[in-house]
Formats: structure tokens, C-alpha cells, sequence
């Protein structure tokens, strides 16, 4: 019964974790001009493509998968306060400027999620090493 259990949250996280980064993939492939003179939207989707991978190799090395989990984390603070201040200034109505902010900030807490599990399974490696041979 446990064991089940504690699959589901397993499926969960890896489910959330790949959910989070095929949406960021998806942000750069539908919303960003491939322009090759603006320098900043091109370091702004570099970071959007490289991070969800830091985040997707927490599987293999979870010190990887805390830096991706923290980087997608701040992307989504910093998403949701681009999103707030754009749509107080132009006046749209409360329950849209809720609607697109609240989307970043549950994506903000699930990457919260995933950053404690990065750094448990990072704890989880340092105590479980080998002692180094003298």
C-alpha cells in the first residue's frame, strides 16, 4: 500500500517535471521571433530551452535538476511580475490580470516542489557516498 503510494508521487513529480519544461519549450517555439539581431530576446530563449534541460537532468545528476528547478522557479517569479505590472498599466480586468498571474505562480510552487526534490536526493547522495580511501 505504501509502495503504491509512493509511486504515485514519484509519476507525479517526473510527470510535473517534464510538464514544466515542454511548457517553457512550448513558450519559446510559439511566442518568440526568430530575430537574429535582438541579442536580448535571443539570451532571454536560450535560457528558456537550456534550464528546463538543467531541470530534466536531475534524472542522471541532481545537482542539475536544483540549478533547472531554480531557474525555471525565478523564470515564473519573474514571468508572473512581468505579467501583473503589463496588465495593470493597460487596464485589463481583474479576473484576467488573476488568471494569468496565478498560472505562474502554481508553476512557481511547483517548481518549489521539484527543487526539494533535487536537493533531498543531493542530501540523499552526499550521506549514502563511500567514504573517500585513505
Amino acid at each position: 500500500m505504501i509502495n503504491r503510494i509512493l509511486k504515485v508521487e514519484v509519476i507525479g513529480k517526473v510527470l510535473l517535471r517534464f510538464g514544466i519544461a515542454i511548457y517553457m519549450w512550448s513558450i519559446v517555439v510559439l511566442s518568440f521571433k526568430f530575430d537574429k539581431d535582438d541579442l536580448w530576446m535571443a539570451l532571454v530563449m536560450a535560457y528558456m530551452v537550456i534550464i528546463p534541460g538543467f531541470s530534466l537532468l536531475h534524472f542522471r545528476n541532481p545537482k542539475s535538476g536544483l540549478i533547472g528547478a531554480i531557474g525555471t522557479g525565478l523564470f515564473f517569479l519573474a514571468s508572473a511580475l512581468v505579467l501583473a505590472i503589463s496588465d495593470f498599466s493597460s487596464n485589463v480586468a481583474w479576473p484576467l490580470i488573476y488568471l494569468h498571474v496565478v498560472k505562474d505562480v502554481l508553476l512557481l510552487l511547483g517548481s518549489v516542489i521539484l527543487m526539494g526534490e533535487s536537493l533531498k536526493e543531493v542530501v540523499r547522495e552526499k550521506i549514502t557516498a563511500p567514504f573517500p580511501k585513505s
